[in-house]
């Protein structure tokens, strides 16, 4: 199954969410803290599917933690410190499928700091046996992820905690944008290690919430202007609150059931903040089902060619099952993409499910 969606037009003169002295606190915070993740080239793969290049940023092994989380994680913490809003908290609260959750738990821990973390009932036991080993106490919530934000801020409300959501509402926002500009560590050092060969020419990204999405939207939009690369976002069929949020031209609820294995983009609801980033910069959406994603580990875990192996997660995978898809439907064309097009897909997490993962791969 594959949904897609164009945008009707790009938005013009566009420079994202972030200043100039953003972006310049973020670099001077990451400096010393991180070692750039690899941008992994897959030649064999792109040649079968007719493309130019295609590219991964191996995220699957950042921090320690097999997902990219932290990156903004760590940095929204380090900038509470900073303002004094960790004064007298004793508790970091959050929603999560997963990753998220994990990373605000090591923050916590990090920081000396209990961490309670809200998961919705179809979160799997190996990602709650990994947040419960940070030290975090863990709520299951009997309803959707969208149901497990709302609890933990009311819980925050009422015991003085602290929520660090990667999500957004009114009245909440600088936490989850700080996250955002987290995130767009990621596509420094990409465009690092890409180097004089340049960007390219359409870049794929997994919405979930659409925080990451934002971020390199913007970072793109900021770096290149009108000339940036091509951004399509993809999702799980079930779980397309992007694009069904852009074909309204507004935030809009995805009703339940949410169901696809694909945790990390399970969501029913884009966060209010991102989507103000993506009017006019995501130029597509894509939404594939649970089939794809599952092809899509198998062919990073059984490469062809010389092409490195790569365990990567289900939600990592989505991008790699977003171009399978694509190619399979003969949909690469109309995204504008031919044998001279080079791709880069994000591996946003690493084998956080190992059952599953076994059993996709085969």
């Amino acid at each position: 199954m594959l949904t897609l969606y164009h945008a009707a037009s790009r938005r013009t003169g566009a420079t994202g969410l972030f200043t100039a002295e953003e972006y310049a606190r973020r670099r001077a915070f990451f400096t010393t803290r991180v070692a750039p993740t690899p941008l992994v080239w897959l030649p064999a793969l792109a040649a079968r599917l007719g493309l130019g290049d295609l590219w991964i940023k191996d995220e699957t092994a950042r921090f320690g933690l097999p997902a990219f989380k932290s990156l903004g994680v760590e940095f929204a913490v380090d900038a509470l410190g900073a303002r004094g809003a960790l004064a007298g908290v004793t508790t970091l609260v959050c929603a999560s499928a997963g990753n998220h959750g994990r990373a605000v738990a090591r923050a916590a821990r990090v920081a000396g700091l209990r961490a309670r973390i809200f998961l919705d009932a179809d979160v799997a036991p190996a990602r709650v046996h990994a947040i419960a080993s940070e030290g975090a106490e863990v709520v299951r919530v009997e309803g959707t992820y969208d149901d497990a934000v709302r609890l933990a801020a009311a819980d925050a409300a009422a015991t003085g905690s602290l929520v660090v959501s990667d999500t957004s509402w009114d009245g909440y926002e600088q936490v989850p944008r700080d996250i955002m500009l987290g995130y767009t560590q990621v596509m420094d050092e990409a465009a690092a290690a890409w180097g004089a060969d340049g960007p390219p020419d359409v870049v794929i990204v997994q919405a979930g919430v659409g925080g990451l999405l934002a971020a390199v939207a913007s970072w793109m939009a900021w770096t290149y202007g009108d000339a940036r690369p091509r951004l399509v976002a993809v999702e799980p069929a079930r779980a397309a609150c992007v694009q069904a949020s852009a074909r309204a031209g507004h935030p809009v609820a995805v009703e339940g059931p949410l169901t696809t294995i694909m945790a990390g983009l399970r969501c029913g609801e884009v966060s209010p903040l991102a989507f103000s980033a993506l009017d006019g910069l995501v130029d597509a959406c894509v939404a594939v089902d649970d089939d794809w994603c599952r092809a899509a580990m198998r062919q990073l875990a059984r490469p062809e060619g010389a092409d490195p192996r790569l365990e990567v997660g289900t939600s990592g995978a989505a991008g790699i099952a977003a171009v399978l898809a694509l190619h399979a439907a003969s949909a690469l064309e109309p995204l504008g993409l031919t044998r001279s097009s080079r791709v880069l897909a994000i591996a946003t997490e690493g084998v956080t499910e190992p059952d599953l993962w076994r059993d996709a791969v085969g």
